[in-house]
């Protein structure tokens, strides 16, 4: 495991994380977190420029909404790329099983290592098309992959009989105009409304498609 160098320096940002975690899998973000900006610096996966805005900007916005994984058994992370949203969930709970497709081995071949390194025994990884999975799942979820139309068109493919879509997404105008398309009578929708836990004035939601 990479040497512990990023610090938590906001007082929010360190209560939040020891409100369901232990100092161990706290630790074990860090080291996610410096694993994919030394990566970066010779392989492009994430725009972040160092380990404190990844954490920030990518960790602690899947975290923000990790109750709603609670009940789930069987993730597929769509477009994994770096591994948001799967790996930050893979390390909080431990128990449920993630599936990350990405098509990109560049970024496949970086969420091996990350597997490995971390010790992630409940993550499995595919070079694919996400259009080629013939698994099903309970949980489907992505962030920054794709609009919401086409997120349910690989939903319906994949789920098992009353999964649910989570979907991470920004500003509340661009999503109801992606939901105009989708049947009402068909899905239920819901938009919950992500906490701003830095104060960085960034407006992320997270649409539950049912």
């Amino acid at each position: 495991m990479p040497k512990k160098r990023l610090k938590i320096l906001d007082g929010n940002v360190l209560k939040f994380l020891l409100s369901f975690l232990d100092e161990n899998k706290i630790e074990k973000l860090k080291a996610y977190s410096n694993l994919v900006i030394e990566y970066n610096k010779h392989t492009n996966i994430t725009g972040a420029k160092d380990s404190e805005s990844f954490f920030n900007d990518h960790i602690i916005d899947v975290l923000l909404a990790y109750k709603y994984f609670n009940a789930s058994k069987k993730v597929l992370d769509i477009g994994s790329g770096a591994g948001i949203p799967a790996i930050p969930l893979a390390i909080v709970y431990d128990s449920i099983g993630f599936t990350l497709c990405d098509s990109k081995s560049r970024k496949t071949i970086f969420l091996t290592e990350a597997k490995n390194v971390l010790e992630l025994k409940n993550i499995k990884i595919y070079t694919k098309n996400v259009y080629e999975i013939r698994d099903k799942y309970d949980t489907v979820t992505a962030k920054a992959f794709s609009d919401m139309k086409t997120l349910i068109k690989i939903f319906d493919i994949v789920k098992e009989k009353n999964a649910k879509l989570i979907a991470y997404k920004g500003k509340i105008d661009k999503i109801e105009q992606e939901l105009i398309s989708i049947p009402k009578k068909k899905y239920s929708v819901s938009i919950n409304k992500i906490e701003d836990l830095l104060n960085n004035k960034k407006e992320r939601h997270l649409v539950i498609v049912k």
